[in-house]
């Protein structure tokens, strides 16, 4: 480096102290302005924090659940001689947070908890011009109550009130609306088995009334009490496979709430069902056993006997599909009883301690950094104006 750039560096660097240090003369000239601007700004912040009515934040925790295997596709698999194919009864899937939070952010649950807590007095004050209707309600309820869900799968419902109390109440009733809701209006796959057996269990209980008071009447006008050993088998083998076709046809109607005609499992039931049938008709023309004859033929039987054989068949056939009925009715029940919670709750709203709003400190702090910007601005500008003023001045002098 030669000496002319090494004046060269120097004179830069004295130019930059020049010049900050020319700032400095400038604010130090000026500095009761920026602390003028810094000290009302601080107080004027300080004041309005103090005068804000504080806010207070509850918050309740919701954990979505998921649903486990239906004790209704367990008791399928478990039925003996009635067997049905385990797990053709879909595991209905709990609601997703996502859609819990929908519900939550809803106009619908929003209007219950309003109701359910009478808000409307809580969220206006009296003196208003016109009466508050539910729909501002619903805006202001909406700005109150934040719906959140993290990554955890947890979901959040904050409320910010300046009544702490009120504030927990808020948040706890959500979960309660949406409880209601989901129990109001959701038709699970469970309740449309239930509704689905229930239905059936009605028709088997008055085909077993029935065929009950038809044997009744047999029996008091014939004299008949009992049957033979190989005749009564020959029945009660009757009456088992004609169960199984009938719980067969139940499930294919259940199966119908959740699978296509061309779905393998589907399809294999029918075939199922037919060849039950098949058998079905061929004992009831040639007994169970033709090659040896063991069971004998129904249709050999004189014709008050074969009466009387066909009475006992049908009423031990519908006592054995009432019975099952009943049995997936109660299952049923108890599927669709679990299936209303769909969550749970983790932590509830308790009332807040210390406010959320106003931040008294961060206000303060805030405004005094904006404070001296702002202070710093104006100073430099008015020696800026003053400046000119004086070239103005000198110029005008100089000039003849």
């Amino acid at each position: 480096m030669n000496k002319k750039d090494e004046s060269d560096l120097l004179e830069m660097e004295r130019e930059d102290e020049i010049n900050l240090l020319d700032y400095w003369r400038v604010i130090r000239k000026r500095w009761k302005i920026i602390a003028w601007i810094f000290g009302v700004s601080v107080i004027t912040a300080g004041v309005i924090s103090l005068l804000m009515s504080p806010i207070y934040r509850a918050k309740t925790t919701l954990l979505p659940l998921e649903s486990s295997g239906s004790q209704l596709s367990a008791a399928m698999r478990n039925l003996g001689s009635l067997p049905f194919v385990g797990g053709m009864v879909p595991s209905i899937g709990r609601a997703s947070a996502d859609k819990l939070v929908a519900v939550l952010q809803s106009r619908t649950v929003a209007e219950d908890v309003i109701r359910a807590l009478d808000l409307i007095k809580v969220l206006f004050e009296e003196d208003r011009d016109e009466p508050p209707t539910i729909q501002d309600a619903v805006r202001s309820l909406t700005e109150a109550a934040k719906i959140t869900d993290d990554k955890k799968g947890l979901i959040s419902v904050s409320v910010e009130y300046k009544d702490p109390g009120i504030a927990a109440d808020i948040a706890n009733q959500y979960t309660i609306a949406l409880q209601r809701f989901l129990n109001e209006n959701a038709l699970s796959g469970e309740k449309r088995n239930r509704i689905f057996i229930e239905n059936q269990l009605k028709k088997a209980k008055e085909e077993l009334r029935e065929a009950e008071e038809a044997m009744k009447v047999f029996q008091t006008s014939k004299k008949i009490i009992a049957m033979d050993a190989q005749t009564e088998a020959a029945i009660k083998a009757l009456a088992d496979l004609r169960a199984q076709v009938t719980a067969r046809e139940v499930q294919l109607g259940v199966m119908k709430h959740f699978s296509t005609p061309s779905n393998p499992d589907v399809l294999r039931i029918k075939d199922e069902l037919r060849e039950l049938k098949k058998q079905l008709s061929m004992l009831e023309t040639r007994g169970s056993n033709p090659e040896t004859n063991a069971l004998p033929r129904l249709s050999e039987a004189p014709t008050i006997g074969l009466e009387y054989v066909r009475l006992k068949r049908k009423v031990l056939t519908e006592e054995k599909v009432f019975e099952l009925m009943t049995q997936q009715y109660e299952i049923a029940k108890i599927d669709e009883a679990k299936e209303d919670i769909t969550f749970q709750v983790i932590d509830r709203a308790i009332p807040p301690e210390k406010r959320v709003k106003p931040k008294r400190k961060l206000n303060v702090m805030l405004s005094g950094i904006v404070s001296l910007f702002v202070g710093v601005f104006l100073v430099f500008f008015l020696e800026y104006l003053g400046n000119l003023k004086e070239t103005e001045n000198k110029s005008g002098k100089e000039s003849p």
